[in-house]
């Protein structure tokens, strides 16, 4: 039976990845890498979750191993080590390594809770900057300021919102349906009447075509290089299309809604997947009380 190390070393040669990845690689390969592949249980990452842990951060030095701070791991930095040994399960799913039914022991691990930096995620007035700008800038494709709209209330991750036809989207209903997540499951998504005015505006509204097609209907548009564009233009220069469905989550933190509903908006099967928008509410409010009673 192979042990994770010689899957990790098959997953390291099958392309390139950045020094940071090799680096989790390797910490892995260390804590469990011995073992055959297919007998890692969950208890055995989460015993390793916890060894990580308590390592906390580590600070690099010239010619000389990392020695550690002192002070713990962000919780982004705990989730990138998970992400990193399920990439490993997952390329030996792709490679016939384990059979179709095998489950990976990162299935079900709890991540950690991460908070939202405020540059992290897009606030109502910059998105409609955003919006106005697009309106103005993107005369050849003609769907940008809608598909802005779309993903900050609809709090969609953009691969699920360019993979949408038309027979997926419910006008009079007001629904959006995405028939598998990245959790695997089915989610619909619910429509504001902005969002229903901007999709009505649309063109070739035909069942098979996608909502947001590039200008041929041949498949869904790449938007990255206009969004880039629209960014700068706007004075975002550098924000991520994804921070839209950070920002929703951020929105609804902000206007007092529940963590359980804010879930079910987003999405999310975990708690802590959702935490990070109450994170935001918290520093948020803390920003107004500070700034209304400063000088009391």
């Amino acid at each position: 039976m192979q042990s994770l190390k010689s899957v990790m070393d098959a997953y390291m040669a099958s392309r390139e990845f950045d020094r940071a990845t090799l680096c989790r690689l390797h910490w892995w390969a260390g804590e469990l890498g011995a073992q055959p592949f297919t007998a890692i249980t969950q208890d055995d990452v989460d015993a390793a979750l916890v060894r990580l842990a308590q390592r906390g951060r580590l600070k690099p030095l010239r010619n000389r191993p990392a020695q550690p701070t002192g002070q713990p791991l962000a919780g982004t930095s705990v989730n990138r080590y998970i992400t990193t040994l399920a990439g490993v399960y997952a390329f030996a799913r792709r490679t016939r390594l384990t059979p179709r039914h095998f489950t990976p022991p990162t299935r079900g691990i709890e991540k950690a809770p991460e908070r939202v930096d405020p540059e992290r995620y897009l606030r109502a007035d910059e998105v409609e900057r955003l919006v106005k700008v697009a309106r103005a800038f993107d005369r050849r494709w003609g769907r940008m300021a809608a598909l802005i709209v779309f993903q900050f209330h609809t709090g969609l991750r953009i691969g699920n919102t360019l993979a949408l036809r038309w027979r997926d989207v419910d006008l009079a209903a007001g629904t959006a349906t995405v028939l598998r997540t990245k959790n695997g499951d089915p989610h619909v998504a619910a429509l504001t009447a902005r969002c229903i005015e901007e999709l009505s505006r649309l063109p070739n509204r035909h069942p098979d075509a996608w909502v947001f097609a590039n200008n041929a209907g041949t498949k869904p548009f790449d938007p990255r290089r206009l969004w880039r564009r629209i960014t700068k233009i706007a004075g975002l220069d550098g924000r991520g299309i994804h921070q839209l469905r950070h920002g929703c989550g951020s929105a609804l933190a902000m206007a007092g809604i529940n963590q359980a509903q804010i879930m079910a908006v987003m999405g999310h099967k975990t708690l802590t997947a959702s935490a990070r928008y109450i994170h935001s509410n918290v520093a948020d409010r803390k920003a107004v009380v500070t700034r209304v009673f400063a000088e009391a």
